[in-house]
């Protein structure tokens, strides 16, 4: 029986499909995305056959919400690698209401070529809240931790793709305990259920791995450490998992050993309760959760993530109108820390990309900082999220809405996750998509202020602004008046010819900046829509000199697009390098 090909040619051109990449007739490397290539290999394998627009959108984006104007841009973008037009069909072949075919003449280099195997697929994994059953109080932070650190374990293991924290923690709550209903809406071939049960001094873990395709128990076991010990179970569970799953013992580094990652159980209380709070992410969260990172920073100095946690929170505060400079100043002191500790820390190298995007406007560094973090641990969903916000902001969409998309896939039942996406696909123009991800986020958090905004905006475009202002209102009370939610409020109602409530917006805003900071982007965005453009882009010149993280949207942000014929606007835009003729995100 034959190999399958390795290597595609045609017309000097050629597709590696171990490597995945696309070579020139000069041998150089051509540059497409990672849909591209799919798109060109599965019409290359098919090329006996006009393959349907249905079909390629089934293989290519399996299991993922896209509308066919995905397909349509990974074709334009081959033709363009080809320097091929519309008219000319040397390669890729239109069949007008039927699909695509790929007409070019390939020779196949098969297994007798010396080259690397192919890694195996990834493994889908869910790994589901330890429940205890101790016949006293239950000890919540132990059943977090003993889920948490397992999944941090087995994200080092480069075949598999776990799935968030948070997901795990959605479906827990008020559900009757069914390991493969959850492994299903998790999207997981397997998932890990355990429990825990304190005797004494002691701590028994009974834990399996179950199929969801079948249900039947691939592994079990019964362990037994002591109370202060329960946290250093994961290396054995892993490492059995692996074992039971026949993957390749192909595991991330171990961190320095000098950088101790809290896994003294004290230690690691405190860590969990501030990652625990961050996912909540408001004023007195974020506060709490510096609390709790800072108490495990006081019993272990060198706690890489208590500092990358501490990042994050604050970063957390500035979209919650803190002022950047303080907030971030702390931020980058965190990280410094961090990174002095363990330069692999993917936590802290995330917080780090978000600094550089969001405060230093240093697109290219944190580009590096995150594309760092996701190849060290390729399950944080943290990393692959942030990464996905600052490739929509550059316009790079297809690269961003992929990272946005694996971030909705390591955690599906995040409401902000979900809300996020939605949000950025409405920057590349992709409503259709981008409804249907709001309507999954708000069935996951009914009334979630991120999602209604993003809906409100998309009203807003439509010309439907009683519902505009309806979702606003209700957005307004979840986000406790938002600064960037009152600015949205009075373009709706500029839209809809009321003009005296912009006006008390303002007065609001004004109000509050006699106190404090508020974002002027939030002051612009008002101005711009009662048509005082000058006070608009007053308002952004000093966006710019406070560091206001909404200025590294501005290349795809909706709200601008009335002020980018200004040369002002223009000159602003060529000083972050964000120039862009048109914007529709509604993030």
């Amino acid at each position: 029986m034959g190999t399958e090909p390795r290597q595609y040619e045609f017309s000097g051109y050629r597709v590696d499909v171990v490597s995945r990449e696309l070579f020139g007739p000069g041998g150089a490397p051509i540059s497409v995305t990672s849909k591209a290539l799919d798109v060109l290999t599965y019409l290359i394998e098919q090329r006996n056959r006009v393959v349907g627009k249905d079909d390629l959108l089934a293989t290519v984006w399996a299991g993922r919400v896209v509308e066919e104007n995905n397909l349509t841009q990974a074709v334009s973008a081959l033709r363009k690698a080809f320097g091929t037009r519309p008219p000319e069909h040397r390669f890729i072949l239109t069949v007008s209401g039927r699909g695509y075919r790929f007409v070019a003449n390939v020779s196949e280099i098969d297994a007798l070529v010396e080259a690397a195997s192919p890694a195996p697929p990834q493994t889908a994994l869910a790994v589901l809240p330890f429940r205890s059953i101790s016949s006293g109080p239950r000890d919540e932070l132990l059943e977090l931790g003993l889920t948490e650190t397992l999944i941090t374990r087995l994200s080092r293991v480069r075949h598999l793709r776990v799935r968030a924290l948070g997901s795990s923690l959605h479906l827990a709550q008020g559900v009757a305990h069914d390991p493969d209903a959850a492994g299903r809406q998790l999207g997981a071939a397997y998932v890990i259920d355990g429990s825990a049960q304190q005797l004494g001094g002691r701590v028994r873990v009974n834990v399996r791995l179950l199929s969801v395709a079948n249900g039947v128990t691939v592994w079990a076991d019964t362990m037994d450490t002591r109370v202060e010990d329960v946290f250093t179970l994961q290396d054995r569970i892993s490492g059995a998992v692996v074992k039971a799953l026949a993957l390749p013992g192909i595991v991330m580094p171990e961190r320095r050993r000098r950088s101790r990652r809290g896994e003294d159980a004290e230690v690691y209380r405190a860590w969990l309760q501030g990652h625990h709070l961050l996912q909540r992410p408001d004023e007195e969260n974020l506060k709490k959760a510096i609390s709790a990172f800072r108490r495990a920073i006081d019993l272990d100095a060198a706690c890489t993530r208590a500092y990358a946690g501490i990042a994050f929170a604050y970063r957390g505060l500035v979209h919650i109108d803190h002022e950047p400079d303080e907030m971030f100043g702390l931020a980058k002191a965190a990280v410094a820390q961090a990174l002095k500790l363990d330069p692999d820390s993917p936590e802290a190298l995330t917080a780090q990309g978000g600094i550089r995007h969001l405060y230093d406007w240093d697109w290219a560094g944190a580009e590096t900082s995150l594309k760092r973090a996701i190849e060290l641990n390729p399950s944080l969903m943290e990393a692959r999220y942030t990464c996905a916000y600052l490739l929509v902001h550059l316009g790079r969409f297809e690269e961003g809405l992929e990272q946005a998309c694996q971030a909705r896939e390591l955690d599906p039942l995040s409401p902000m996750v979900n809300a996020i996406y939605a949000g950025l696909l409405t920057a590349a123009g992709r409503t259709g998509a981008a409804q249907k991800q709001i309507r999954r986020a708000l069935e996951l958090k009914p009334n979630f202020w991120i999602a209604l905004q993003i809906r409100a905006g998309l009203a807003t475009d439509r010309g439907d602004t009683a519902a505009a202002i309806a979702d606003l209102a209700s957005a307004a009370d979840d986000s406790h008046r938002a600064s960037q939610i009152l600015a949205l409020q009075a373009i709706a109602h500029v839209a809809a010819g009321d003009r005296m409530l912009p006006q008390e917006i303002l007065r609001e805003l004004e109000a509050r900046r006699a106190k404090g900071y508020v974002p002027a982007t939030s002051f612009a965005a008002v101005h711009a829509a009662l048509g005082d453009l000058d006070t608009a882009l007053d308002e952004l010149e000093r966006a710019y000199r406070e560091r206001d993280i909404r200025m590294a949207f501005m290349k795809v942000d909706a709200r601008w697009n009335v002020l980018r014929p200004q040369p002002r606007f223009q000159a602003l835009a060529e000083r972050v390098n964000l120039e862009s003729d048109h914007g529709c995100s509604r993030l």
